[in-house]
């Protein structure tokens, strides 16, 4: 499935209009999008940026993970290769060194190896381990922020730390 199949399918669902899809992002979001806007996200292959997937799936009340899970992966999901034996090494093949690093260290899950490898970050997607973990790092903290803390690297104080 395409993401703009995906997000077609998600507003016909709750039998929204373009116009109250709008409404509620903004009304959840504070985000001021136009309906052409979301209406080239459903007809096109456009990629909207991780803070747009982002407001979007909370319009949907649903997480970015859920909002890409059916969405195809060029090269196939993390999720389906990851553990087995044979094509473990194919299976990782299909990310980016840095987010390969993540993967290998233990530091991201396969089901968020299968989402970030969707993103990309003001029309690039991120190079560097420490850029896939901030890509993360950040997604993590907007969808959990009780539990922004982990998956991060970095030190520094914690929420409610002084």
């Amino acid at each position: 499935m395409h993401l703009r199949d995906r997000l077609a399918e998600l507003r016909r669902e709750r039998g929204w209009t373009l116009r109250a899809l709008r409404q509620r992002v903004q009304d959840l979001t504070g985000a001021t999008l136009s309906i052409s806007y979301l209406s080239e996200l459903e007809r096109t292959d456009a990629l909207p940026s991780l803070e747009m997937l982002a407001r979007l799936a909370r319009a949907y009340d649903i997480s970015p993970q859920d909002l890409l899970a059916p969405v195809d992966l060029p090269g196939g999901d993390l999720a389906s290769g990851l553990g087995a034996e044979k094509g473990e090494k194919d299976a990782l093949a299909q990310y980016p060194p840095g987010l390969r690093a993540l993967i290998v260290r233990g530091l991201v899950t396969p089901e968020w190896a299968g989402t970030l490898a969707r993103i990309e970050f003001r029309g690039q997607r991120p190079h560097t381990e420490d850029e896939w973990q901030a890509i993360y790092g950040l997604l993590k903290a907007f969808l959990d922020p009780e539990t922004s803390g982990t998956g991060r690297g970095s030190g520094g104080a914690e929420d409610g730390e002084t």
